[in-house]
């Protein structure tokens, strides 16, 4: 599957959401298929790399060379091929680690950050230190003197060119300064910006390159100190600028949207793009301000206390042209070009990502540690550090035996399932282990691996599957295909209602649904190869109808599995009878009418029955049942009784059924008028009331109708 697209499109793809496989469901055999990279990027991998094309191969060695004993590495410096300088915070340390996994510490530096390493063509080391920034070189035997001290808060990034100038980037007022052997320094530039974060000489130009926070910019520096803006990508910070392939530039943008850049005005500062701990100031810097150190402000977290947001890697190619080629929603603190690709770490659950040229990501090694926050390019080997705590790495060499480890995500069939054949496409050696279990928590009481046999499942059934592929040296897969039988899980009926009596419903004929449409981004997510498109009708709708007998059930109805249900009613009198009766059968809708004008008078109790057989193999479907409660069937009007007395005439409505509704009078038999009660409110079984006499004589209509639109009628001489 093609997941990305050329130039300029930016590729979204968050290093560590990806969306999920729906559930299995139903008992018909199923088939779970793996072939894309958001298929296999839900699992776990050890030494094994996920391409973007959607296959799995091993990954280059990767291993943890040693811990070291302080909280956050800040910087990174390959010393030589053997060797690499860590700055860390909060005490100041500076270390140095050998490939054998020896470390010692070489300096401590009362600042409490060590926030930028380089050195010259002499091979001299020189140290950046914030907050109070200082730069400090390190004479052979160990010992350290302050080379430079430009009065200024943060030291941020320092570079040598060939001529062993020494640049510097600093905070909070944009400075550039430039240092010669002799520790004169001068101003080189000034940026309209709050911080110069990191610093690049240009790779086919006598030029440098800032990038800048607290409004990410990157700005072209031409000898004597003009600067240029040369990108604006609109966000907090740039925080790596890197030499690629064939001359071109990457950088990395981390923080939030920004508009309106105001020409010739400094962007202020913002605490948003610091680490907690660090003291600010806002505008120009008082030279003789005392600002308070590491030791009263410890640098205790090194990932900016904001909430997530969008990184993005841009390209700027030798024409100067620009643009994103990648962004995500983890935080990027590092990249590097390495093997022609560009590395990413990130806050990203231990991953480390490459893009190549075109945006394109692969999944490439897993470490144990969550921030992964320096590359030091050392020959055609990569240190790496991470922070909270300190974890020191190392890849790049010749390819050594370990093994290479591809665990799936634990798989839901939805109910207890058996599982069947496991095919893949591969190419080499691949082995094949599986365990199941009836909780998504792997670790709570799962069934051991076992290998296939005759490339079938041995494992017990169970609701979960995890797969394990254990890949050999030139290994590649690139299809993992599963088959599995769900067990049958029976519907559920969860409401039924008997409707007032009088009303029936019809469905409605509804007009077909127009043909389903399609995205091409929907057409290229992960849902791409399904045949079937989301149901786009709409839910059936009923027309009503009133007449004397008509009763209505609905109900509600559910099947875990998403088999499709039938229906059927049963009925019995209430209490005298325990024999069900069969009404209807084989109804799709959750709603019956009927006619009780041929039933006998009395209470009855319905049943609705749901079965899944329909969707199922013979003799494996399921069923569920509801009992109503008691209603009441009334097919019998109310009585009227008419009595003369003295100078009246006594009506007397009865109902035993349903119970009297209204009783009204009319003298033309057209318009009623509801009568009153000799006691003044309406009974609900018997009621009598009282006309008196008059001098004319009258004939009037009387009518009674019970709770069940049952009526009577009779004629009153007067």
């Amino acid at each position: 599957m093609n997941f990305f697209k050329k130039f300029p499109t930016i590729f979204v793809l968050p290093l560590f959401l990806f969306l999920p496989v729906p559930e299995i469901h139903a008992i018909h055999p199923q088939r779970i298929i793996l072939d894309s990279y958001n298929d296999f990027a839900q699992g776990t991998s050890e030494s094994v790399e996920i391409k973007a094309e959607g296959f799995l191969t091993p990954s280059p060695f990767i291993e943890k060379i040693c811990s070291l004993p302080a909280e956050q590495a800040w910087s990174i410096l390959a010393e030589s091929y053997d060797s690499c300088l860590i700055g860390t915070s909060p005490e100041g340390k500076l270390f140095r680690v050998k490939k054998d996994g020896s470390y010692q510490l070489i300096a401590k530096f009362p600042e409490g950050n060590v926030s930028a390493l380089t050195k010259n063509k002499k091979g001299e080391i020189f140290v950046g230190t914030s907050p109070d920034g200082k730069i400090y070189k390190i004479e052979p035997n160990g010992h350290f003197k302050v080379f430079f001290d430009p009065k200024e808060k943060y030291i941020w990034s320092m570079i040598c060119d060939d001529k062993s100038n020494l640049y510097v980037g600093t905070g909070t007022a944009g400075r550039i300064y430039r240092l010669t052997e002799e520790a004169k320094g001068e101003i080189y530039a000034t940026i309209s910006e709050t911080h110069v974060r990191c610093l690049l000489l240009h790779p086919t130009k006598e030029t440098l390159l800032a990038a800048t926070a607290n409004r990410g910019a990157v700005y072209e520096i031409f000898p004597g100190g003009k600067a240029i803006l040369l990108v604006d990508p609109e966000k907090d910070e740039i925080n790596q600028l890197v030499v690629g392939d064939n001359h071109c530039v990457y950088f990395s943008t981390v923080g939030k949207k920004k508009f309106g850049r105001l020409p010739n005005q400094p962007q202020p500062d913002s605490s948003s793009l610091l680490p907690e701990g660090w003291i600010e100031v806002s505008g120009e810097q008082d030279e003789n301000k005392e600002y308070p150190s590491s030791k009263t402000q410890p640098l205790v977290n090194i990932k900016p206390t904001i909430p997530p947001r969008l990184s993005e890697i841009w390209k700027i190619e030798t024409s100067g042209l620009s643009y994103p080629i990648w962004s995500s929603k983890d935080f990027v603190f590092a990249i590097q070009w390495f093997k022609n690709r560009l590395f990413i770490g990130s806050d990203s659950g231990g991953y480390i990502y490459a893009v190549d040229t075109n945006g394109k990501m692969d999944r490439v090694l897993k470490t144990d540690s969550s921030q992964l926050n320096a590359f030091a390019l050392s020959g055609n080997q990569l240190f790496i550090s991470s922070s909270n705590p300190i974890h020191i790495y190392l890849t790049g060499e010749s390819m050594r035996e370990r093994e290479a480890i591809y665990r799936s995500w634990p798989i839901d069939a939805g109910s207890i399932a058996k599982w069947g054949s496991i095919r893949l496409e591969k190419e080499g050696n691949v082995e094949v282990l599986t365990r199941t279990g009836n909780t998504h928590r792997t670790e709570a009481g799962w069934y051991g691996w076992q290998p296939l046999v005759d490339n079938h499942c041995t494992s017990p059934s169970g609701r979960y599957l995890q797969f394990e592929l254990r890949l050999g040296k030139n290994a590649k897969v690139s299809r993992v295909e599963i088959a599995c039988l769900p067990n049958n899980i029976p519907p559920k009926i969860e409401l039924l209602k008997i409707l007032p009596p009088g009303i029936s419903y019809s469905s409605l004929m509804m007009p077909p649904p127009p043909p389903p449409t399609k995205t091409i981004e929907q057409l290229l997510s992960h849902d791409e190869k399904s045949t079937d498109f989301e149901s786009q009708s709409m839910p059936p709708r009923f027309q009503v109808k009133e007449s004397r007998g008509l009763r209505t059930v609905v109900w509600k109805a559910i099947d875990p599995d998403g088999d499709n249900l039938k229906y059927s009613i049963f009925f019995k009198p209430y209490p005298s009878s325990a024999i069900w009766t069969l009404l209807a059968k084989e109804l799709d809708e959750s709603l019956f009418s009927w006619d009780t004008t041929g039933w006998p008078d009395g209470f009855y109790v319905l049943k609705i029955e749901a079965t899944d057989e329909k969707d199922n193999p013979l003799g494996m479907g399921l069923s569920a049942s509801l009992e109503s409660r008691p209603f009441l069937v009334d097919n019998t009007p109310p009585k009227i009784l008419i009595q003369n007395k003295d100078n009246a005439i006594s009506i007397t409505v009865t109902d035993e059924g349903s119970g009297i509704k209204t009783v009204e009078i009319s003298e033309d038999g057209k318009t009623f008028t509801p009568l009153y009660p000799k006691e003044g409110m309406l009974d609900f079984r018997k009621q009598e009331f009282v006309i008196g006499l008059t001098p004319e004589k009258k004939i009037r209509f009387i009518r009674a109708e019970d709770e069940s639109g049952n009526i009577s009628n009779a004629l009153l001489n007067n």
